[in-house]
């Protein structure tokens, strides 16, 4: 449970990072935002890892190479769309990520005659309504293609979290999938921008602030969002990340000096309570499992742990 909390660090960095997206995309491509994003990640990542001592070596290149080219075509996909939807409509059909992610469980669960956890699948509906509270999303007819691709965006979220999560069980270290995701991000976001943005761009020094500041808190927040979904509970992490919404209200409200309406705190409040209900839940569920592992390691006709191993 302790390691789903990065994810609300992850958040604060996502925030900031989408708040410096608004900030460079009227000089900079989506693509040059891609590369710029992934390199100065790379960069910051490679260094980490010789400081650590991690080995670029992996003995999983294909699991890291899926997660690593869907999660860019992902925030590839969420970028273009900030540059024609309102930056409230195009970050909340990101968020229908952890809704996705509900529904997948729970179709694997009902499949597979399980318990499904209905209740923390609930938790992350009400906070994907809190969202629209505060983002009061709104398409036109025209904007509709772009809705559309920033649905797809949120749809992909299923698949790169547990191709994390598989990467986590496989003891894979966080700084080695975030170099890889890097790594990929940074040779398709140099293609992109080649091959349909005329190349590289020489900018203002505003924009450069924006763009050295958006790798950065991408870099810091992808790191924090990698821990959480690779050793984390699923749910608990994906209910989390709606924290990035009340997160960038805030920054929004003191940088941009924006108005906070009622609506926007209710939708707030709801995003809180829906956080903490999951935490308890998942706590509680902890807990329920435990008691039962105690109890079937108890009974009298139990058989011996080195026996059910050999079973």
């Amino acid at each position: 449970m302790l390691q789903s909390c990065w994810m609300l660090v992850a958040a604060f960095f996502f925030a900031s990072m989408t708040a410096f997206v608004k900030f460079s995309s009227a000089d900079a491509g989506t693509f040059e935002i891609v590369f710029y994003r992934s390199l100065i990640g790379l960069a910051f990542i490679t260094c980490c890892m010789f400081a650590k001592g991690v080995s670029f070596h992996t003995k999983y290149p294909w699991g890291h190479f899926k997660r690593s080219l869907l999660g860019t075509i992902s925030f590839t996909m969420w970028f273009s769309t900030m540059g024609h939807l309102p930056l409230g409509t195009a970050t909340t059909l990101n968020y229908t990520a952890p809704l996705f992610i509900a529904g997948y469980l729970i179709f694997v669960a009902l499949r597979h005659k399980e318990k499904a956890p209905w209740n923390l699948g609930g938790a992350i509906a009400i906070g994907f309504v809190g969202v629209c509270l505060v983002l009061q999303p709104s398409v036109n007819n025209e904007q509709l293609p772009y809705a559309l691709i920033g649905l797809a965006a949120g749809a992909m979220g299923p698949v790169i979290f547990f191709q994390i999560k598989q990467l986590g069980k496989l003891r894979e270290p966080s700084l080695r999938i975030v170099f890889y995701f890097s790594l990929v991000g940074t040779v398709w976001g140099l293609l992109g921008c080649l091959l349909f943005e005329g190349g590289l761009k020489m900018h203002g020094s505003e924009t450069w602030i924006g763009l050295l500041s958006l790798g950065a808190c991408a870099v810091l927040a992808q790191l924090a969002l990698t821990r959480s979904y690779a050793y984390g509970n699923m749910m608990l992490t994906a209910c989390f990340q709606f924290a990035t919404i009340p997160i960038a209200e805030i920054i929004s409200v003191v940088v941009f000096k924006d108005e906070l309406p009622a609506s926007a705190l209710l939708g707030m409040a709801l995003i809180l309570v829906a956080g903490c209900l999951a935490s308890i839940l998942t706590r509680l569920r902890e807990q329920k499992k435990a008691v039962a592992r105690m109890a079937s390691s108890d009974a009298p006709n139990a058989p011996h742990p080195e026996k059910r191993h050999k079973l």
